[in-house]
Formats: C-alpha cells, structure tokens, sequence
C-alpha cells in the first residue's frame, strides 16, 4: 500500500497572494521583525554571513516578492548564508539543492508545518512553499469563493 506522504502535490501560488506573519527558526525563535516594516507588513529578519562578514538581512514577507533590505552590500551571484539572529542556528538545509543553480537553500517555519525554502544565491529566484496540511491552508486562502483573497500564514 502506498503511503500518502510519498504523494506530491503541487500548487502555483501567484506572486503577492501570500503575505507571511509569523516565521521561526529551527529552535522556534520568533523571526519577524515589526520595527522593520516592508510594504506595510513586519519584515523577516535573518542574520546573513558572507566572505567573514556578519550583517542583517530583512526579507519581504510577501511570497514571491524579493525588495529585501540588508546592511552588508553582496555582489550578484555570490552564495551567502543564513542564521537566526536571537540563537544563531543556521537556516541553511544541508540536504536540499536549488533546482536552479545548485546553491543551498534556506528555511523558515510557517504555521501549520509549512515551511518556505529559497536559493542563498544572490540573484538566484528560486524558492518553494510547502504547505504540510493542504486542505486547511487553500481553505484559508481561498474560503469559499473561487479566486479568494489573499491570505497570511
């Protein structure tokens, strides 16, 4: 018999549909940043490291939407790392690979087991939104009505 959790399924989410509210570290440090708004919405606060430098790195919570604001100027193309900014544990899964260029990827924790990985390649577009419990995340995305509001996670 096949276990259910080897099924894939997959959801195009467009661009700005999703804004994130709450996101955690690996140790369940809270990572959003509401002194350090973007669009409106509390950023997602990262430490980033590269070439022996440390700066931060806030992220647009809107899913798909890359007008991030660091402190630490990274040259295009260049791979970074990632860490929480309380408790320092890395947010770089070792295990997975862009699609795209074959950098690491980060991750952050979404309620409800979703989770968000995206390419530390500066320039490299590539990230995913896995919803672990489907049914209850379209639902809250879309209710009702086809083509729903735009929802938070």
């Amino acid at each position: 018999m096949k276990d259910k959790r080897d099924d894939k399924i997959e959801v195009s989410i467009p661009k700005g549909k999703v804004t994130i509210r709450s996101a955690r570290c690996p140790a369940g440090c809270d990572l959003m940043a509401p002194d350090h708004p973007i669009h409106g919405h509390p950023s997602i606060a990262v430490r980033l490291e590269h070439g022996g430098r440390t700066g931060t790195l806030h992220l647009d919570p809107t899913y798909g939407s890359y007008d991030n604001e660091g402190d630490l100027p990274i040259p295009d193309g260049e791979e970074v790392e990632f860490s929480c900014p309380r408790c320092g544990v890395s947010l770089v899964d070792r295990d997975e690979r862009c699609p795209s260029c074959s950098a690491n990827m980060f991750v952050l924790h979404l309620p409800g087991e979703a989770i968000v990985e995206g390419c530390l390649r500066k320039g490299c577009s590539a990230h995913t939104l896995r919803l672990v419990d489907l049914d209850a995340q379209i639902l809250r995305m879309y209710g009702d009505e086809a083509g729903g509001p735009a929802f938070d996670l």
